[in-house]
């Protein structure tokens, strides 16, 4: 289907990007100190979102615009203003290129992803994209839109029938299915763009045969984006590959993997990997003893001491530590530890600290596992404490059944804190093996993600852990310097910026 011309004039001067994202963490002080009020994390997104921005600012290659919405009660937490003056806030910021989405679906949240029994997920997700398609593209006239997971996933059929370009992001396979008229009640006009969205059924002429669709078959909002868009792309090269296998048919839906493998043959998808922000660095974070690459000798093992008492843990320098960062869902397989826990601490004599929620069934049986065995300790997710455990252990674990990239991998190795992984994802692509002969590697993978598998990944890591110091330190020196530059997210910004270039040259 041949792309309609914009109506829109094109304008001379800087590209324009449209950067649609739910979350941020930081806005770059060249958009004014008022953007600092706007921040909101829900995880990786946030992150990368806030990195792109602050390169693409610093570039002055693009003239840049940021849409995401308009958090009412974090902005009164951060600022201790009125809603009057959070409105007047709003329409100051749009003059900095930062649009905030004003709608009651984002008023009572403090976090993007929080639980609300009125304002769903997808009312919000909706709420959201009505304003970036009714209002702001045309307002704006973006050259790019670049948008990020399924919150923003009906932007680039919108976008394609403009004429206007777009890339979409898929952060972790996740999608929402609504029907045409859920959509249109929700102040969208979807019959302008319905060519470009992926139906449970295939609908013959959509356009003439809407009636017949309307309100019996559900639209895949992740599937639309992902054929609507110009290029698409995943945060790891290898969880691409694995999608185009269909390694993850029990998770990721047909109609998903169909458009992901269109758009690879059409050589329309990217792995781009993300990185951890820069402040995350055992030399100024807070909430730990500070220490680089000279002194970790003498310091990390006081964080050692400081997390195993905050945790509860024997405070045993002797005793290998190993802590999970992650949330205890199914994609992260943390049964695979915590049914064969009383085995590995027995078998290895190690400790295991947990900082995490999740699973209400895997919580309570962590805390009934801490109370009966004082190697295992389990604490509720406590950032400042997740920070010091990632300081003060030796290794963490991370034997996902898939990740689209990960980040504590990345940022414990600057902590001199070895990663334990399952050998997928993004989790592939950042961690190699230890090779202590060769001078390589930065951590221990493991193929199989069961109990023998990750047997395998933390026996390796104790073989490492036994080595005399003067081998195994050296290794750790040279781990925690590579890890400074080998993950950055100027690379990641970089790369993204190519993909803008390339879509540009081919208007």
């Amino acid at each position: 289907m041949e792309r309609l011309k914009s109506d829109l004039p094109r304008r001379k001067g800087k590209p324009r990007i449209l950067l649609c994202t739910p979350e941020v963490t930081e806005l770059p002080e060249g958009m004014g100190n008022a953007a600092q009020l706007v921040a909101a994390k829900g995880g990786g997104l946030g992150d990368i979102s806030a990195s792109l921005i602050r390169y693409l600012d610093e570039s002055k290659e693009f003239e840049l615009h940021i849409v995401l919405p308009k958090y009412d009660s974090k902005i009164k937490k951060m600022a201790e203003i009125t809603n009057e003056q959070i409105d007047r806030l709003a329409i100051i910021l749009s003059g900095e290129g930062i649009h905030l989405v004003n709608d009651s679906a984002f008023s009572y949240l403090t976090s993007p992803y929080q639980e609300h029994a009125i304002h769903t997920s997808i009312r919000r997700a909706l709420a959201f994209q009505r304003y970036i398609i009714n209002n702001l593209i045309d307002w704006i006239r973006p050259d790019i839109i670049h948008c990020n997971d399924w919150m923003t996933s009906l932007v680039p059929a919108a976008a394609r029938v403009k004429g206007i370009k777009s890339l979409f992001t898929l952060h972790n396979i996740f999608t929402e299915k609504q029907t045409l008229m859920e959509i249109e009640l929700s102040g969208i006009k979807p019959l302008e763009f319905a060519e470009w969205l992926y139906y449970e059924r295939y609908p013959e002429n959509i356009k003439e045969n809407w009636r017949i669709h309307f309100d019996t078959n559900k639209v895949d909002l992740t599937a639309s984006a992902i054929l609507a868009c110009d290029y698409f792309n995943t945060v790891s090269e290898t969880f691409l590959l694995e999608l185009v296998d269909n390694e993850f048919s029990e998770i990721v839906t047909k109609e998903i993997y169909e458009m992901i493998k269109l758009k690879y043959e059409q050589n329309r998808a990217l792995g781009i990997l993300n990185a951890p922000n820069e402040t995350i660095n055992p030399y100024t974070i807070d909430n730990i003893l500070n220490f680089n690459e000279d002194n970790f000798t003498k310091i990390k093992p006081k964080n050692k001491e400081l997390f195993q008492m905050k945790m509860g843990l024997p405070r045993r320098p002797d005793a290998p530590l190993l802590f999970w960062p992650n949330r205890l869902y199914y994609q992260k397989s943390p049964e695979i530890l915590i049914d064969n826990i009383v085995y590995f601490i027995k078998k290895y004599n190690i400790q295991l600290a947990f900082v995490a929620n999740g699973d209400n069934k895997l919580e309570k049986k962590l805390k009934i596992l801490s109370r009966k065995y004082p190697a295992v300790k389990y604490r509720n997710f406590d950032e400042a404490l997740s920070t010091l455990g990632k300081a003060g252990a030796d290794f963490i674990l991370m034997p996902s059944r898939y990740e689209p990239c990960g980040l504590p991998q990345m940022e414990a190795p600057r902590f001199g804190t070895l990663p334990i992984v399952r050998s997928t994802g993004g989790l592939k692509d950042t961690i190699i093996q230890m090779d202590v002969d060769k001078n390589q590697g930065n951590g221990f993978r493991f193929e199989i993600a069961d109990k023998a598998g990750l047997e395998y990944g933390i026996r390796e890591a104790l073989d490492f852990y036994r080595l005399p110091g003067k081998i195994k330190l050296p290794q750790i020196k040279r781990i925690m310097i590579e890890a400074k530059t080998k993950f950055s997210l100027k690379k990641t910004a970089e790369k993204y910026m190519d993909v803008y270039r390339k879509l540009i040259a081919e208007y």
